[in-house]
Protein backbone atom coordinates (compact mmCIF):
# COMPACT_ATOMS: atom_id res chain seq x y z
CA UNK A 1 0.00 0.00 0.00
CA UNK A 2 2.67 2.63 0.79
CA UNK A 3 4.33 2.11 -2.61
CA UNK A 4 0.64 2.65 -4.62
CA UNK A 5 0.61 6.03 -2.41
CA UNK A 6 4.16 6.65 -3.42
CA UNK A 7 3.59 6.29 -7.00
CA UNK A 8 -0.12 8.44 -6.64
CA UNK A 9 1.63 11.26 -5.04
CA UNK A 10 3.97 11.37 -8.22
CA UNK A 11 1.25 11.05 -10.12
CA UNK A 12 -0.74 13.81 -8.97
CA UNK A 13 1.94 16.14 -8.80
CA UNK A 14 3.01 15.19 -12.53
CA UNK A 15 -0.21 15.65 -13.88
CA UNK A 16 -0.62 19.00 -11.85
CA UNK A 17 2.55 20.02 -14.03
CA UNK A 18 1.18 18.80 -17.06
CA UNK A 19 -1.74 20.64 -16.73
CA UNK A 20 -0.67 23.89 -15.76
CA UNK A 21 1.84 23.83 -18.60
CA UNK A 22 -0.63 22.92 -21.34
CA UNK A 23 -2.93 25.76 -19.84
CA UNK A 24 0.07 27.91 -20.21
CA UNK A 25 0.93 27.13 -23.83
CA UNK A 26 -3.26 26.85 -24.90
CA UNK A 27 -4.44 30.68 -22.98
CA UNK A 28 -3.32 32.57 -25.60
CA UNK A 29 -3.95 30.82 -28.48
CA UNK A 30 -7.91 30.79 -26.84
CA UNK A 31 -7.34 34.46 -26.52
CA UNK A 32 -6.46 35.33 -29.97
CA UNK A 33 -9.37 33.20 -31.04
CA UNK A 34 -11.45 34.80 -29.04
CA UNK A 35 -9.99 38.57 -29.90
CA UNK A 36 -11.04 36.91 -34.15
CA UNK A 37 -14.18 36.25 -33.02
CA UNK A 38 -15.34 38.93 -31.64
CA UNK A 39 -14.12 41.84 -33.48
CA UNK A 40 -14.96 45.30 -32.51
CA UNK A 41 -15.94 43.71 -29.10
CA UNK A 42 -14.97 45.13 -25.40
CA UNK A 43 -12.36 43.46 -23.46
CA UNK A 44 -15.17 42.59 -21.23
CA UNK A 45 -16.91 40.82 -23.77
CA UNK A 46 -13.74 38.63 -24.53
CA UNK A 47 -13.08 37.79 -20.50
CA UNK A 48 -16.64 36.80 -20.41
CA UNK A 49 -16.41 34.47 -23.34
CA UNK A 50 -13.12 32.99 -22.68
CA UNK A 51 -14.41 30.50 -20.15
CA UNK A 52 -17.00 29.02 -22.61
CA UNK A 53 -13.81 28.35 -24.79
CA UNK A 54 -11.74 27.08 -22.37
CA UNK A 55 -14.11 24.32 -20.59
CA UNK A 56 -14.83 22.68 -24.37
CA UNK A 57 -11.62 22.09 -24.39
CA UNK A 58 -11.31 20.41 -20.65
CA UNK A 59 -12.14 16.99 -22.12
CA UNK A 60 -9.36 17.25 -24.80
CA UNK A 61 -6.66 18.73 -22.54
CA UNK A 62 -6.76 16.85 -19.29
CA UNK A 63 -6.43 13.60 -21.14
CA UNK A 64 -3.12 14.49 -22.50
CA UNK A 65 -2.33 15.75 -18.86
CA UNK A 66 -2.74 12.86 -17.88
CA UNK A 67 -1.03 10.89 -20.51
CA UNK A 68 2.45 12.96 -20.02
CA UNK A 69 1.97 12.55 -16.13
CA UNK A 70 2.26 8.96 -16.46
CA UNK A 71 4.86 8.95 -18.74
CA UNK A 72 6.60 11.58 -16.44
CA UNK A 73 6.12 9.16 -13.52
CA UNK A 74 6.64 5.79 -14.81
CA UNK A 75 9.68 6.97 -17.07
CA UNK A 76 11.27 7.95 -13.01
CA UNK A 77 10.76 5.40 -11.44
CA UNK A 78 12.55 3.13 -14.47
CA UNK A 79 15.79 5.71 -14.75
CA UNK A 80 16.17 5.75 -11.23
CA UNK A 81 16.21 1.67 -11.27
CA UNK A 82 13.13 2.01 -9.00
CA UNK A 83 11.65 -0.55 -11.06
CA UNK A 84 14.43 -3.14 -10.72
CA UNK A 85 14.70 -2.38 -6.91
CA UNK A 86 10.40 -3.39 -6.85
CA UNK A 87 10.97 -6.34 -9.05
CA UNK A 88 14.15 -7.86 -6.80
CA UNK A 89 11.51 -7.36 -3.82
CA UNK A 90 8.72 -9.22 -5.45
CA UNK A 91 7.09 -6.93 -6.48
CA UNK A 92 5.85 -7.09 -9.98
CA UNK A 93 5.70 -3.72 -11.71
CA UNK A 94 1.98 -4.02 -12.77
CA UNK A 95 0.95 -3.55 -9.30
CA UNK A 96 2.08 -0.31 -9.59
CA UNK A 97 -0.78 0.48 -11.97
CA UNK A 98 -3.20 0.24 -9.85
CA UNK A 99 -3.60 3.77 -8.36
CA UNK A 100 -3.06 4.98 -12.19
CA UNK A 101 -6.16 2.89 -12.80
CA UNK A 102 -7.63 4.50 -9.59
CA UNK A 103 -7.38 8.44 -11.13
CA UNK A 104 -8.26 7.01 -14.52
CA UNK A 105 -11.84 5.95 -13.27
CA UNK A 106 -12.09 9.07 -11.40
CA UNK A 107 -11.27 11.43 -14.45
CA UNK A 108 -13.10 9.51 -16.72
CA UNK A 109 -16.31 9.64 -14.47
CA UNK A 110 -15.73 13.18 -14.35
CA UNK A 111 -14.95 13.84 -18.25
CA UNK A 112 -18.04 11.75 -19.01
CA UNK A 113 -20.35 13.78 -16.95
CA UNK A 114 -18.68 16.91 -18.95
CA UNK A 115 -19.22 15.80 -21.79
CA UNK A 116 -22.46 14.35 -21.27
CA UNK A 117 -24.47 17.22 -19.47
CA UNK A 118 -22.28 20.33 -19.38
CA UNK A 119 -20.51 20.93 -22.77
CA UNK A 120 -23.64 20.37 -24.84
CA UNK A 121 -25.31 22.81 -23.03
CA UNK A 122 -22.07 25.25 -22.92
CA UNK A 123 -21.91 24.90 -26.57
CA UNK A 124 -24.97 26.59 -27.25
CA UNK A 125 -23.97 29.23 -24.84
CA UNK A 126 -21.19 29.82 -26.67
CA UNK A 127 -22.99 30.43 -29.72
CA UNK A 128 -25.70 32.25 -28.38
CA UNK A 129 -22.84 34.71 -26.71
CA UNK A 130 -21.06 35.12 -29.98
CA UNK A 131 -24.79 36.46 -31.56
CA UNK A 132 -25.14 38.46 -29.08
CA UNK A 133 -22.23 40.58 -29.07
CA UNK A 134 -22.03 40.76 -32.45
CA UNK A 135 -25.81 42.26 -32.12
CA UNK A 136 -24.24 44.37 -29.44
CA UNK A 137 -21.20 45.71 -31.32
CA UNK A 138 -23.93 46.94 -34.05
CA UNK A 139 -26.56 48.51 -31.32
CA UNK A 140 -23.16 50.21 -30.03
CA UNK A 141 -22.49 51.15 -33.62
CA UNK A 142 -25.61 52.00 -34.17
CA UNK A 143 -25.66 54.98 -31.44
CA UNK A 144 -22.39 56.40 -32.90
CA UNK A 145 -18.73 56.89 -31.88
CA UNK A 146 -16.99 54.11 -33.92
CA UNK A 147 -16.19 55.08 -37.98
CA UNK A 148 -15.51 51.22 -38.58
CA UNK A 149 -17.25 48.21 -37.90
CA UNK A 150 -16.08 44.61 -39.35
CA UNK A 151 -18.08 41.35 -38.35
CA UNK A 152 -18.05 37.55 -39.54
CA UNK A 153 -20.61 39.02 -42.15
CA UNK A 154 -21.03 43.18 -42.29
CA UNK A 155 -18.47 45.44 -43.01
CA UNK A 156 -18.86 49.48 -42.75
CA UNK A 157 -16.28 52.35 -43.08
CA UNK A 158 -17.42 55.89 -42.23
CA UNK A 159 -15.04 58.71 -43.12
CA UNK A 160 -16.51 60.99 -40.45
CA UNK A 161 -19.26 60.73 -37.36
CA UNK A 162 -21.49 63.00 -36.54
CA UNK A 163 -23.88 61.51 -33.87
CA UNK A 164 -25.80 58.34 -35.26
CA UNK A 165 -25.28 59.80 -38.58
CA UNK A 166 -22.28 58.58 -40.78
CA UNK A 167 -20.85 59.89 -43.72
CA UNK A 168 -18.63 59.08 -46.56
CA UNK A 169 -20.02 55.30 -46.08
CA UNK A 170 -18.67 52.08 -47.55
CA UNK A 171 -20.73 48.79 -46.49
CA UNK A 172 -20.26 44.98 -47.32
CA UNK A 173 -22.72 42.60 -47.31
CA UNK A 174 -24.63 39.42 -47.99
CA UNK A 175 -28.10 39.90 -49.30
CA UNK A 176 -30.45 37.28 -51.24
CA UNK A 177 -27.16 34.92 -51.16
CA UNK A 178 -25.28 37.92 -53.07
CA UNK A 179 -22.52 39.83 -52.33
CA UNK A 180 -23.45 43.77 -52.17
CA UNK A 181 -21.18 46.92 -51.94
CA UNK A 182 -22.27 50.14 -51.13
CA UNK A 183 -21.05 53.49 -51.42
CA UNK A 184 -23.04 56.36 -49.81
CA UNK A 185 -23.19 59.77 -48.80
CA UNK A 186 -24.76 59.00 -45.51
CA UNK A 187 -25.94 56.33 -44.10
CA UNK A 188 -27.69 55.02 -40.31
CA UNK A 189 -28.27 52.05 -38.89
CA UNK A 190 -30.77 50.36 -36.81
CA UNK A 191 -31.41 47.30 -35.44
CA UNK A 192 -35.21 45.71 -34.69
CA UNK A 193 -35.37 42.52 -33.37
CA UNK A 194 -33.97 39.99 -35.98
CA UNK A 195 -33.13 42.81 -38.80
CA UNK A 196 -30.57 45.29 -39.71
CA UNK A 197 -31.88 48.13 -41.26
CA UNK A 198 -29.53 50.47 -43.42
CA UNK A 199 -30.68 54.02 -44.52
CA UNK A 200 -28.47 55.64 -47.08
CA UNK A 201 -28.61 58.43 -48.57
CA UNK A 202 -26.77 59.14 -52.25
CA UNK A 203 -26.28 55.48 -53.03
CA UNK A 204 -24.20 53.50 -55.26
CA UNK A 205 -24.29 50.11 -55.09
CA UNK A 206 -22.44 47.32 -56.48
CA UNK A 207 -23.37 43.65 -57.01
CA UNK A 208 -21.98 40.38 -58.65
CA UNK A 209 -24.29 41.09 -61.32
CA UNK A 210 -25.48 44.59 -61.75
CA UNK A 211 -24.41 48.34 -60.81
CA UNK A 212 -26.83 51.04 -59.54
CA UNK A 213 -27.14 54.76 -58.12
CA UNK A 214 -30.04 55.00 -56.01
CA UNK A 215 -30.93 58.73 -53.86
CA UNK A 216 -32.47 57.11 -50.61
CA UNK A 217 -32.22 53.17 -50.41
CA UNK A 218 -33.01 51.26 -47.49
CA UNK A 219 -31.58 47.51 -47.26
CA UNK A 220 -33.14 45.59 -44.56
CA UNK A 221 -30.71 42.56 -43.21
CA UNK A 222 -31.33 39.49 -41.63
CA UNK A 223 -29.42 39.09 -38.91
CA UNK A 224 -29.18 34.95 -39.31
CA UNK A 225 -27.81 35.86 -43.21
CA UNK A 226 -25.02 38.38 -41.58
CA UNK A 227 -24.07 35.89 -39.33
CA UNK A 228 -24.79 32.16 -40.51
CA UNK A 229 -22.77 30.72 -38.32
CA UNK A 230 -24.40 32.02 -34.85
CA UNK A 231 -28.03 30.86 -36.34
CA UNK A 232 -29.89 30.25 -32.53
CA UNK A 233 -30.57 27.03 -34.01
CA UNK A 234 -30.84 24.27 -31.21
CA UNK A 235 -31.80 21.09 -33.68
CA UNK A 236 -28.39 19.57 -33.64
CA UNK A 237 -28.12 16.79 -31.30
CA UNK A 238 -24.30 18.53 -30.51
CA UNK A 239 -26.40 20.83 -28.41
CA UNK A 240 -28.15 18.32 -26.20
CA UNK A 241 -27.12 16.62 -23.19
CA UNK A 242 -27.18 13.15 -23.49
CA UNK A 243 -29.90 12.79 -21.00
CA UNK A 244 -32.16 14.93 -23.66
CA UNK A 245 -31.55 12.75 -26.59
CA UNK A 246 -32.07 9.34 -24.62
CA UNK A 247 -35.24 10.86 -23.71
CA UNK A 248 -36.13 11.83 -27.14
CA UNK A 249 -35.08 8.60 -28.09
CA UNK A 250 -37.34 6.94 -25.60
CA UNK A 251 -40.42 9.04 -25.44
CA UNK A 252 -40.70 10.29 -30.02
CA UNK A 253 -40.46 8.43 -32.89
CA UNK A 254 -37.27 9.57 -34.61
CA UNK A 255 -36.39 9.59 -38.66
CA UNK A 256 -33.47 6.92 -38.80
CA UNK A 257 -30.96 10.05 -39.59
CA UNK A 258 -32.06 11.86 -36.52
CA UNK A 259 -31.60 8.54 -34.43
CA UNK A 260 -28.35 7.53 -35.86
CA UNK A 261 -27.33 11.25 -35.15
CA UNK A 262 -28.63 10.83 -30.94
CA UNK A 263 -27.10 7.58 -30.74
CA UNK A 264 -23.91 8.70 -32.11
CA UNK A 265 -23.55 11.71 -30.13
CA UNK A 266 -24.29 9.46 -26.75
CA UNK A 267 -21.68 7.24 -27.55
CA UNK A 268 -19.06 9.30 -29.07
CA UNK A 269 -19.16 11.09 -26.00
CA UNK A 270 -19.09 8.22 -23.32
CA UNK A 271 -15.90 7.12 -26.10
CA UNK A 272 -14.23 10.32 -25.52
CA UNK A 273 -14.10 9.99 -22.18
CA UNK A 274 -12.54 6.56 -21.85
CA UNK A 275 -9.24 7.94 -23.46
CA UNK A 276 -7.47 8.30 -19.93
CA UNK A 277 -8.05 4.18 -20.25
CA UNK A 278 -6.14 3.97 -23.40
CA UNK A 279 -3.30 6.24 -22.34
CA UNK A 280 -2.86 4.59 -19.14
CA UNK A 281 -2.61 1.25 -21.47
CA UNK A 282 0.21 3.68 -23.97
CA UNK A 283 1.67 5.91 -21.23
CA UNK A 284 3.67 3.38 -19.03
CA UNK A 285 5.40 1.46 -21.25
CA UNK A 286 6.00 4.96 -23.08
CA UNK A 287 7.69 6.14 -19.63
CA UNK A 288 9.53 2.49 -18.64
CA UNK A 289 10.92 2.05 -22.35
CA UNK A 290 12.16 5.55 -23.10
CA UNK A 291 13.40 6.45 -19.69
CA UNK A 292 14.57 9.89 -18.74
CA UNK A 293 17.50 9.54 -20.96
CA UNK A 294 15.37 9.96 -23.70
CA UNK A 295 12.86 12.09 -21.95
CA UNK A 296 12.16 14.70 -24.63
CA UNK A 297 11.31 11.39 -26.93
CA UNK A 298 8.66 10.06 -24.83
CA UNK A 299 6.95 13.09 -24.31
CA UNK A 300 7.11 13.60 -27.93
CA UNK A 301 5.86 10.02 -28.51
CA UNK A 302 3.10 10.81 -26.04
CA UNK A 303 2.11 13.80 -27.39
CA UNK A 304 2.00 11.90 -30.70
CA UNK A 305 -0.35 9.42 -29.11
CA UNK A 306 -3.27 12.00 -28.03
CA UNK A 307 -2.92 13.50 -31.90
CA UNK A 308 -3.17 10.65 -33.21
CA UNK A 309 -6.28 9.62 -31.08
CA UNK A 310 -8.07 12.82 -31.54
CA UNK A 311 -7.71 12.61 -35.56
CA UNK A 312 -8.45 9.35 -35.44
CA UNK A 313 -11.89 9.67 -33.10
CA UNK A 314 -12.95 12.77 -35.07
CA UNK A 315 -12.04 11.82 -38.79
CA UNK A 316 -12.59 8.10 -38.99
CA UNK A 317 -15.70 8.15 -36.26
CA UNK A 318 -17.78 11.17 -37.91
CA UNK A 319 -16.86 9.73 -40.94
CA UNK A 320 -18.50 6.37 -40.21
CA UNK A 321 -21.18 8.08 -39.00
CA UNK A 322 -22.09 10.37 -41.72
CA UNK A 323 -21.97 7.37 -44.19
CA UNK A 324 -25.11 6.17 -42.04
CA UNK A 325 -24.38 2.30 -43.06
CA UNK A 326 -22.67 1.79 -39.71
CA UNK A 327 -23.78 1.20 -36.63
CA UNK A 328 -23.77 4.65 -34.44
CA UNK A 329 -21.65 2.23 -31.44
CA UNK A 330 -19.39 1.10 -34.27
CA UNK A 331 -18.38 4.74 -35.68
CA UNK A 332 -18.37 5.95 -31.87
CA UNK A 333 -15.90 3.43 -30.46
CA UNK A 334 -14.10 2.60 -33.50
CA UNK A 335 -10.88 4.87 -32.45
CA UNK A 336 -10.89 3.36 -28.97
CA UNK A 337 -11.09 -0.49 -29.98
CA UNK A 338 -8.15 0.77 -32.18
CA UNK A 339 -6.17 2.06 -29.70
CA UNK A 340 -7.04 -0.18 -26.87
CA UNK A 341 -5.57 -3.14 -28.91
CA UNK A 342 -2.82 -1.56 -29.72
CA UNK A 343 -2.72 -0.26 -25.98
CA UNK A 344 -3.00 -3.81 -24.38
CA UNK A 345 -0.03 -5.34 -26.63
CA UNK A 346 2.30 -2.46 -25.74
CA UNK A 347 1.69 -2.92 -21.93
CA UNK A 348 1.67 -6.46 -22.06
CA UNK A 349 4.73 -6.59 -23.90
CA UNK A 350 6.43 -4.31 -21.66
CA UNK A 351 5.65 -5.23 -18.25
CA UNK A 352 5.92 -8.91 -18.89
CA UNK A 353 9.27 -9.02 -20.80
Amino acid sequence: MTLQLYVLRQLLLAVSFSALGIMLIVLPSIAVQAIHKLKGASLSMIVEYLPMVAVMLVPYLLPMAFLLGVVATFGRLAAERELVAIRMAGIHPARLSLPVILVALLLSGGTDLLLAEVCPNWKFAQRTFLRQSQEKILRDFQRGGRSEIDTEGFYLKADRVDGSSYYGVTLEFDLEEERHVVDAEEATLEVHEDLLVARLQGAQVLTENAKFESESPTFSIALDDLFPESRLDRTPAKYHPSSTLRRELAETDPTPERAHELRYQIHSRHALSMTYLLFLLLGIPTGIRLRSSTQLGAFTGAIGYAFAYYILAMRLGKELALGGSIPALVAAWSADAIFLVVGIYIFIRTLWR
